[in-house]
């Protein structure tokens, strides 16, 4: 499992293999998730 930082509180999250989009634990702030490569998680911006 990949894990990604939330880009408004900066609290790293983990992110399900493959997920489009993920949402921060502590700030309920949403992401979209692009996969680089199979095993590492990136955050494209807000969705």
């Amino acid at each position: 499992m990949s894990e990604v930082r939330c880009l408004n509180c900066l609290k790293r999250f983990p992110v399900l293999p493959k997920a489009e989009t993920a949402i921060c634990p502590k700030c309920k702030t949403k992401y979209r998730i692009s996969w680089p490569t199979p095993n590492q998680a990136k955050v494209r911006g807000l969705a």
